[in-house]
């Protein structure tokens, strides 16, 4: 019985952290280029029959979050006329560059400072094939082509790098809708298609996260009607009888 509770009571904790997940998704179903993520679960032994006192192998079993990985299927491609708006058609990223190295996204609401040079809504600048883009002071046209080139007026200023990953899976989310790369993952040159003037949503379908976290409640309210259970059977196990 004692078992049963370390099965309820794990499985009640994974139900949480899988709504928490969902909320996340949800709460970011409007954020440009965020990836929807998704929560996997596994089940475990050691450490629960360990805490137990009946060593490595005595059947304890439990439920605990195992990964947590992000989507990678485009989001749907927004027309918004903003020169500075970018998507990239295909599997590529934008790079930035962050404090401790290159971040990646999907994410190109870009803007410029005040040094003109092309930004990240969070003020990370744009890497460029040949370093930062800067487009110069008094600058009446930028336009950017299907290969990422950027022209102030008619000069080329620069070109958007673009990076394509083997494996997306392996990159590490950084907040909303950054992610970095390992020692052990290398990008390389990308092809896709860059698109001015476009953004790319998320890649969230509210309905599907809503009908998930319905499911999902039905899990957490099964898992602590079963903690419930074994708690009222322990507790009538153990109390002492009257007249005893």
């Amino acid at each position: 019985m004692i078992q049963g509770l370390y099965g309820a009571a794990s499985a009640l904790d994974a139900a949480a952290e899988n709504q928490e997940v969902i909320s996340y998704n949800i709460a970011n179903a409007n954020v440009p280029g965020y990836r929807r993520r998704t929560a996997t679960f596994e089940t475990f032994d050691r450490a629960l029959a360990e805490a137990s006192g009946g060593g490595p192998g005595n059947g304890v079993m439990g439920t605990r979050l195992g990964s947590v990985y992000s989507s990678f299927e485009a989001g749907d491609y927004q027309r918004t006329d903003n020169p500075l708006d970018l998507a990239v058609r295909g599997d590529g990223f934008f790079v930035l560059e962050g404090p401790n190295g290159p971040l990646y996204t999907r994410n190109g609401t870009f803007a410029l400072n005040a040094k003109g040079e092309l930004t990240s809504n969070d003020g990370l600048p744009v890497t460029g094939n040949g370093g930062r883009i800067i487009v110069p002071p008094g600058t009446s046209k930028v336009s950017i082509g299907a290969d990422g080139t950027v022209r102030a007026d008619k000069n080329a200023v620069g070109q958007v790098k673009v990076a394509l990953f083997d494996d997306p899976g392996k990159l590490r989310p950084v907040g909303n809708t950054l992610f970095e790369a390992g020692d052990d993952v290398q990008p390389k040159t990308g092809t896709s298609t860059v698109l001015q003037g476009y953004r790319e949503g998320s890649n969230v379908q509210v309905v599907n996260e809503m009908a998930m976290m319905i499911a999902g409640m039905r899990h957490y309210e099964a898992a602590r009607n079963a903690l419930k259970s074994l708690s009222d059977a322990i507790q009538q196990t153990t109390q002492p009888q009257a007249g005893s």
